[in-house]
């Protein structure tokens, strides 16, 4: 599933490749998908001319000039891939949205996801009600976030409007490297444990981007990212140890999801 890394990689590239493109037409297979009618894609996007692209946690926002938006969510997987000219789209292609320089991009699902239109003055509640971004706020700002907050911290940071973008790929990494049990009560973090919290928060997700992403995942040009299991200290590792204390890892249920934690440095 594309978390927060993935969508700000394939969010600039796409910002970079079609700023300024105008829509010809768009191809609609998979209408379950859509917040309104396929008549109204097809109505209202022709024409559009692509203002920008940007990141809103686990969604893509393209804004086209008139303030329209289409408003992209690959759920539980997908890819966005770009379309050279002349390119022919795959038989898999759930959206495809041509230009009239004969460019395009297409979009895919493995599972569930979203396209929606969302026109001028309209508000979307999926993405009104997200929380900040987790790299654009402060370490103040983050404590504030927990501050009379009840429950485990790991659902809390999975929960999109309490912060947007984490998921269980990068929430594994980020909790080994604040030593925190995913099930440890927010009400018992000390301001020490809130700051680690943070600045592994940071660390993993910039060193995600930097590297163009999970190499489970690929970007709008079809590559695959550098952030891979070398990257991870215990997530998705069995029978292996601890690179900080060689305890074997283990692997618990943490309520839907499930997680790979060190039983020493984690300690609930």
């Amino acid at each position: 599933m594309p978390e927060l890394p993935e969508i700000i990689v394939i969010a600039k590239q796409m910002d970079q490749a079609l700023k300024g493109k105008r829509v010809e037409k768009v191809s609609i297979f998979q209408p379950k998908c859509l917040n309104r009618s396929k008549m109204d894609y097809q109505k209202h996007l022709p024409g559009k001319v692509v203002e920008g692209v940007r990141p809103l946690g686990k969604w893509v926002e393209m804004v086209f000039k008139g303030d329209d938006r289409l408003l992209i969510s690959l759920g539980m997987g997908g890819e966005i891939c770009y379309l050279d000219e002349g390119g022919t789209a795959p038989d898999k292609s759930r959206l495809i949205v041509w230009f009239t320089d004969r460019t395009g991009f297409i979009v895919t699902l493995w599972w569930f996801g979203y396209f929606h239109l969302v026109l001028h003055g309209e508000r979307h509640s999926m993405t009104d009600t997200l929380g900040p971004d987790p790299l654009s706020i402060s370490c103040d700002a983050f404590k504030e976030l927990l501050d009379g907050r009840r429950g485990g911290i790991k659902s809390f940071l999975l929960h999109q409007k309490r912060l947007r973008g984490i998921g269980n790929f990068y929430i594994q990494e980020i909790l080994f490297q604040a030593c925190l049990h995913p099930l440890k009560e927010i009400s018992a973090l000390s301001d020490e444990e809130k700051e680690r919290l943070f600045e592994a928060v940071q660390k993993v997700l910039k060193e995600s981007i930097a590297l163009g992403s999970s190499s489970y995942e690929l970007d709008f040009f079809g590559r695959k990212g550098r952030y891979g299991l070398d990257r991870i200290s215990v997530a998705y590792q069995e029978n292996a140890r601890c690179p900080a204390c060689r305890s074997l890892h283990k692997k618990i249920k943490t309520g839907s999801t499930m997680q790979y934690i060190c039983p020493k440095c984690q300690r609930l």
